[in-house]
């Protein structure tokens, strides 16, 4: 009896037992449920929290993508979807038949769109961009972290809102061909040379040979770069808003520009002025100036011995390089992916994906980081090149905003001057006042059509 007993007290107690393991178990679960709820951890054994739902972009390029569309995912989407899986691009490209405003008129869905600071501008009266400002904020982006004169640049066309970041930069050098240097035993240019010095060394270059007239010095485009001069000059007085055309500081921009097109033998004619590109790659430009994106993406085809050097520096306004003219990456007004659009230009611009890109694709970064601009210079396009040409000179203060339509008609009258100048067609100061005349009539024109 004593033993039954025992038994019985025995199976009470494992019954008991067995109990309290149950119970503890379920309120072990509470609890657990409970925590989940109130901090968002997760206990062993819970199931994951569902993936962010699968979002495509469209991608639409005001500046041209070239390339396929394995190559453009190889470019951006697989940086994007490296940070954020869930997300990826579709590339659109603004054509003749797919034009900026048939997009708008149609209604097309765009959520990021890419191309120059120019082509931004070109196109800011559609109201294509929204504002990042907040976006920044929210996400803790570090704003820092970008050429501030690139963001200033941006805020100062845009009444201090922030619609588009730079996500490559474009720089101007000076491209020259070794060979002719080697020719003619004249010392290759260094960097942080002036436009008087420069000078020096076109003259020793420019000359005729078998029958073949080889030119010092030649550029890119008539203006050598006058839309991002190192003056920081812009088109109006910032006082008093009227035209500043015609004025000393123009004529001091020119004064050690124009004699690289007019020392004796150059034989200039507007053909020659701005077929600059053309006459250094056939072999007969010993110089030409262009941007850094012509050494990545230009030159590794052609058959020519080539270094870069930096841009010429004003006597007056040592170490201080163009303008900044950076690509931008856009938030478009009518994305309905703000949020997604963001997160694919935030990881576009970490300095992780910065250093990549540069070192692949031979892009120069906008970012401050010293690490991701010397990756510039471990591509395969620059390996061995002298990159440090783009790297070693501050850009030079954004010039003051004007109407994006006045800065149309200001630069391309500019031009003008710069061809007609060094033709003989007019002197500084004739060219000058004509071009500041020209640009009034022209930009009052525009204005009394849109008053219509």
């Amino acid at each position: 009896m004593k033993e039954k007993g025992l038994s019985i007290g025995r199976g009470v107690a494992r019954r008991n037992m067995f109990v309290m393991t149950i119970s503890a178990l379920i309120m072990s679960g509470l609890a657990a449920g409970c925590s989940d709820r109130n901090d968002g951890s997760k206990s062993e054994g819970q199931s994951k929290p569902a993936q962010a739902k699968p979002v495509e972009l469209v991608f639409y390029a005001l500046s041209a993508l070239s390339g396929t569309d394995e190559e453009k995912a190889e470019q951006w989407t697989a940086y994007v979807q490296k940070k954020h899986p869930n997300i990826s691009l579709k590339f659109i490209n603004a054509t003749d038949t797919n034009t900026v405003d048939n997009v708008i008129a149609t209604k097309q869905p765009v959520d990021i769109l890419f191309g120059s600071f120019a082509n931004f501008l070109r196109f800011k009266d559609r109201e294509m961009t929204g504002d990042m400002t907040e976006l920044v904020k929210q996400n803790k982006f570090d704003l820092s972290s970008v050429e501030k004169q690139y963001v200033d640049m941006v805020q100062q066309y845009h009444d201090g809102k922030l619609p588009l970041l730079p996500v490559y930069d474009l720089r101007l050098g000076v491209y020259y061909n070794k060979d002719l240097f080697d020719k003619f035993g004249v010392p290759y240019p260094k960097d942080g040379t002036t436009w008087e010095n420069l000078l020096d060394t076109a003259r020793k270059l420019t000359r005729e040979e078998s029958g073949v007239t080889y030119r010092g010095f030649a550029t890119a485009s008539a203006g050598a770069g006058l839309a991002i001069n190192q003056y920081s000059l812009g088109y109006t007085d910032p006082k008093t808003g009227k035209l500043a055309i015609n004025t000393d500081q123009w004529k001091r921009y020119f004064a050690p520009i124009v004699p690289m097109f007019t020392v004796p033998g150059y034989n200039p004619t507007k053909e020659i002025v701005e077929g600059g590109l053309k006459l250094f790659e056939e072999g007969s430009a010993a110089m030409v100036i262009a941007f850094n994106s012509y050494g990545s993406f230009t030159l590794p085809s052609k058959n020519l011995n080539w270094d870069v050097t930096s841009l010429p520096e004003m006597s007056d306004l040592r170490g201080i390089g163009s303008q900044p003219y950076p690509v931008y990456l856009g938030l478009s007004s009518t994305s309905k992916h703000k949020d997604e659009a963001f997160q694919a230009i935030s990881a576009l611009l970490s300095l992780e994906t910065q250093i990549d890109r540069s070192s692949k694709f031979g892009v120069f970064s906008p970012l401050k980081d010293q690490k991701a601009k010397v990756a510039f210079g471990e591509s395969k396009m620059w390996k061995g090149k002298n990159f440090q040409a783009f790297a070693g000179q501050k850009p030079a203060a954004p010039a003051p905003a004007v109407n994006a339509n006045l800065k149309n008609i200001a630069e391309s009258e500019l031009n003008k001057v710069f061809t007609s100048v060094i033709t003989g067609e007019k002197d500084i100061n004739t060219a000058l006042r004509e071009a500041e005349d020209a640009t009034d009539k022209a930009y009052q024109q525009f204005l009394s059509q849109q008053s219509k």
